[in-house]
Parts: structure tokens; sequence; C-alpha cells
């Protein structure tokens, strides 16, 4: 009866704008959970929003954040909106799916209820294994830490870490991804386990990807809530968020339960308004930093993953990274469609905030998310400043997609490949954060074959506009600057090469933020078998960009050159 009184208060009010007469109207749904569309991008307001009530994501489109209400639109919600003069309405879509059973997945194994795309805790760790056992030079599988309730010996999970890279070859940087540390973010994990796979499957066979994980590492921890996912899984508790320790909001068990691992890191733990101290909220950050297994696992990972570059104490919210720092850290959360980074617990720029800006600008040319450090409100405790605080490495939150519970039409079609891009090209910059996204990109890559003299003509572009080109809280946006040159190197990349070739504009002038470039190449350059070119463009600026790679195969190689050539 509950359901069908809130049913029809949805088809009444639609999506009008919710107002002081209408408030009487939404209490007759008996207090019915809904979510509701606050108006406002003020990150002061959504941090104020986040201390009182459970703030799901922004909403782009609306420019609102979406606010679940589990006992409806009770008094003290009303008082926190008219508090911050908010307008707010019902959100219709989201607030129906609230009601609407997971759809039926007859036959699949292994995933979400209602969402075949999405594996389980327990078929992501058995696919990642078996992924591991598969390819031992390239990929290993880690015991990196307990869940709390591993930890209590009440039937709990290990937290895994996936390491990919040629173990043959020593790593020159290293990208980390974490992901499901909420709960009910169902796309992170299948995210960041796609991209494990991609990167594997495309080893040997995309030139890219093959020298990229010949030089750097790639750790992927894909579930680091494990006990709170496997509540998450389930349609009736999917809206839990933090992890399962049950000595905290007992009385709420399963959904409320626990500590919220994004604020409970050590670096700017409890600091300002970006936490909670109620055991209950969404938000609250724990009896003290570090005091969960899972929290303690990923700090002590990232220790030993990343030096400390950072100068001063971790805390030390202006002393930079020196700008040559190796090392990336993505966390995968959802929704929003951001891309942020620190400080997240304050408001006030990092002594790296123009190179952070810089690759997060470049990040958002793929998957067209908002580059911004504090547009969610601030958040204090997390591992994203953990990772910046204390190592010192370029340090990133994902928040992806629209939804929670993200459709499979929607992950395949558009979250998935365009995050996907992403990611590749965060590991591309991982040498050099801080500075290679500044520099121009390596597209169209190609090789054409002469069969009369057994040269090798290496083409490309060189792209110093692909960039997210606005300005985002009154920032400037990045310049674009004019092509300066370009290089190749064969079988080693251009920074570890004595041995650079320079490339020519295909118009004989460098004169523009995007250049057709090519060079052609003597046969007896190249080994016999499979070759790898590399190719590295500089701006006007002074600014290299990370190289893009080709295959090049000779079959058979004469003193004057190539009888024959392919290239892949």
């Amino acid at each position: 009866m509950k359901i069908n009184k809130y049913t029809l208060l949805i088809a009444v009010l639609g999506v009008l704008l919710i107002n002081n007469e209408a408030v009487a109207q939404l209490r007759l749904s008996d207090a019915a959970p809904l979510i509701i569309d606050v108006m406002t991008s003020d990150p002061q307001q959504i941090t104020e929003l986040r201390q009182q009530l459970d703030v799901w994501g922004m909403d782009r489109q609306l420019g609102s954040v979406v606010v679940y209400l589990p006992h409806g639109l009770t008094d003290p919600v009303i008082r926190v909106l008219e508090k911050l003069n908010l307008n707010w309405q019902l959100s219709q879509q989201r607030s129906a799916a609230l009601y609407q059973p997971a759809p039926a997945t007859a036959g699949v194994t292994g995933s979400i209820p209602g969402f075949a795309c999405y594996r389980t805790v327990e078929q992501t760790y058995a696919d990642l294994s078996a992924l591991a056992a598969a390819n031992p030079t390239l990929a290993e599988w880690l015991d990196i830490g307990d869940s709390w309730q591993k930890q209590q010996a009440l039937a709990g999970f290990d937290i895994q870490a996936l390491v990919l890279g040629n173990q043959g070859m020593p790593a020159l940087a290293d990208l980390v991804i974490i992901a499901a540390m909420h709960a009910r973010e169902y796309a992170t994990a299948e995210l960041a386990t796609r991209f494990a796979e991609q990167l594997i499957s495309d080893y040997g066979v995309d030139a890219d990807t093959t020298w990229l994980l010949d030089h750097y590492r790639v750790h992927i921890i894909p579930q680091l809530n494990p006990d709170g996912r496997k509540i998450a899984e389930q349609q009736s508790t999917r809206f839990k968020r933090k992890n399962h320790n049950l000595d905290f909001c007992s009385t709420e068990v399963p959904v409320a339960n626990g500590i919220d691992l994004n604020r409970n890191s050590s670096v700017l733990w409890n600091f300002g308004s970006g936490s909670s101290g109620i055991e209950c909220d969404q938000t609250f950050r724990g009896p003290m930093s570090t005091s969960e297994p899972e929290t303690e696992a990923i700090e002590a990972y990232l220790d030993n993953v990343f030096p400390d570059a950072r100068p001063g104490t971790p805390n030390d919210l202006n002393q930079p990274a020196p700008a040559e720092t190796p090392g990336l850290f993505i966390s995968l959360h959802s929704f929003g469609e951001l891309l942020l980074f620190p400080w997240e617990a304050v408001s006030s720029n990092s002594g790296n905030h123009a190179g952070l800006r810089s690759l997060a600008r470049k990040l958002a040319f793929f998957n067209d998310y908002l580059p911004c450090q504090d547009c969610l409100g601030t958040a204090a405790g997390t591992t994203v400043d953990y990772a910046y605080g204390a190592r010192g490495v370029a340090a990133y939150t994902f928040e992806i997609g629209n939804n929670f519970f993200e459709s499979c039409a929607v992950f395949e079609n558009t979250l998935l490949p365009d995050n996907l891009a992403a990611l590749k090209f965060a590991l591309k910059a991982a040498r050099r954060p801080y500075l290679e996204s500044s520099g121009p990109e390596i597209t169209n890559a190609g090789v054409s074959i002469s069969g009369s003299d057994g040269s090798v003509m290496i083409t490309a572009m060189a792209d110093d506009r692909r960039r997210f080109g606005g300005s985002v809280n009154n920032e400037p946006a990045d310049p674009q600057h004019n092509i300066a040159g370009a290089v190749v190197s064969i079988n080693a990349p251009p920074f570890s090469s004595t041995g650079l070739i320079d490339m020519q504009a295909s118009d004989n002038e460098f004169d523009s933020p995007d250049e057709a470039i090519q060079v052609t190449l003597a046969g007896n350059l190249l080994a016999p078998g499979r070759n790898t070119v590399y190719i590295m463009a500089t701006d006007s600026s002074g600014q290299s960009g990370p190289p893009s790679a080709v295959f090049v195969h000779t079959d058979t190689l004469f003193n004057d050159g190539f009888e024959y050539a392919s290239n892949k």
C-alpha cells in the first residue's frame, strides 16, 4: 500500500518543482524513500548537504546534486533545504526505479542479479586470478590485506591486487587503480576488471599496449570493499556504501552500518567539514584515521609502490612534489561525470595544482567529464588526498556515469569505451604526469613499406589541442601551442634512446598546434622480425608529450634494406 500511494504521488507531481504547498502532499507517501534533485552546483552548499543528507552524485545536465531520502521528505530534510535556501524537485525516474524489481537475468551466473555485465566479488576474483595464472610473465595476483569481516573471522574476503607488466623488464613508472571502495557503485569494479583484460588481450597485438606493459606497471585493486559490495549485490540492500564494520551503527545493519573508507585515510582525516562523526551517516569517518583494515591495506600498498616524493609533512597543503615525479593513482567512483583532484578536503589549491589540472583536462578529452578540484564539495580523509599528500603522486577520483546502478546498455556503449580510453592515456602519462599532459599527443600513427628500396615511411598526427577546452571555477583554459618538432626512435622509447631521428612536417613547416608529420627510415635501421617504432612530439613551449608506437615487421633484411616488409 505504501508503494501504491507513492507511485500515485509520482504520477501526480511529475517533475514539477517541489514547493511548500507540495510538501503536505509528499507526506502522503508514508515516509517512503524518494530521490530529489537539489538545484545547486556551489561547492560550499554541496559540502553542507553532504554533512546532513545522502548525496549520491551530480547531474551535470540539470545542474543539480542527486539526494537520496530513505524516509521521504521529513521535517529535518525540509529544514536543511530551507536553511540553505535551495530549490529542489522530485527526481521522477530515479525515484520510480527504487520500486522496480531488478530485470531478470535467467541463465547468467557470476553476475549481480539484474545486471549481467557486472561481476560479483567472487567472479571478479576468479576471473582475474585465472588471467594471472594464464599469463605468468605479465601478471601477478596478490593478497594485500583483509576486509573487516575477514579480520574478525566472520567469513569476509581478502583484498586482492592484480599487477600487470613485463616481469622481465624494469618498471619506469606505476599506475594504481582502486575500485568499489563504495559498495553500491556497481560499474567501478567492472571498469577496472575490463581494463586489465583489455591490456592483456592487446599485449603483443597493439604496439602502444605492448610498450606500456613492457616499461610500466599497472596495479588494479578491483574490490577494495568486498564485504560491503557483497551486501550491495542484493537488491534489498543495494544502497550499501560503507564497509561492514559491525561495531558502528549496528541498529541499521546491513545498509548504514560501518565506516566510509573514503573518509578514513590518515591524510587530512577529520579535516574541516568534509566528513561526519555520526556513525550512521554515510560519510562517517570512523573513530580514528586508518581504523579500518581496508584503509590500512591500501595505504600500505601505496607506500610500497610509490616512494615519498613530496617534501614536508603529508598534511602540508602547499609544498609541491617535484614536477618530474613519476606515478599515478586513480580511485574509481560513481557518479556525476567528474574528474576530481587534490585537495579533496579543502578548497585551496595544492602545490601541484597546475599539473594536476592539466592532466585532468587531458583525461576529460576522452570521457567528456568535468575536470575540477572541489565541484562536489569537500571530502576529508580520501585515498586520493593520501596518495598525493603522503607520496606526492598525481591522484584523481573518477566519478563515472550518472547512476550507481548504470544499465548494462549504458555501461557497454558509453561508460566503458570512454573510460578505457581515459585510463590508457593515464598509463601513458604515468612516467611524468605533472608534465606530459601539457605536451602534444601522437595520433593516427601509420606505416607504409616500399618494396623497391626497403624504406619505411612513418606517418602520424601531432596534436596539442586534445584536452578539455573550457574554464572551470574561473580558471584559465590550457593554452594551445604550435608543434615545434617530432622524433622517432627504434626499439626503445625516446626518453631512454640515444638514436633519435627527426621527423618533418608534411607541409614542410611546423606552424600549427596540429601537424601531420612523417619520416622515411632506411630498411637497414630495422632488425629482422618485429620492431617497435616510437613517435614523440614537442610543442613551442618546449614540452614533450608521451610517445605512441607502431609495429614494423620485417620478413627479409638485406644489406641495402628490405625486399618485403609488413606492419601491424
